[in-house]
């Protein structure tokens, strides 16, 4: 389920690329890993955290 906060998955299909090339890592979770960075950032900026 997604939050309010969270961006859609289309949202993240346009704007995946534009952060670090994804390496190699066991596990393959780079980009869910990037992903829950920006939802976390976005949370911050939207709801006025420290």
């Amino acid at each position: 389920m997604r939050r309010g906060y969270e961006i859609r998955d289309d949202q993240w299909d346009q704007i995946k690329h534009l952060l670090l090339p994804e390496r190699k890592r066991q596990g393959g979770r780079i980009d869910k890993d990037n992903r829950m960075m920006l939802n976390a950032m976005l949370w911050i900026a939207r709801s006025g955290a420290s």
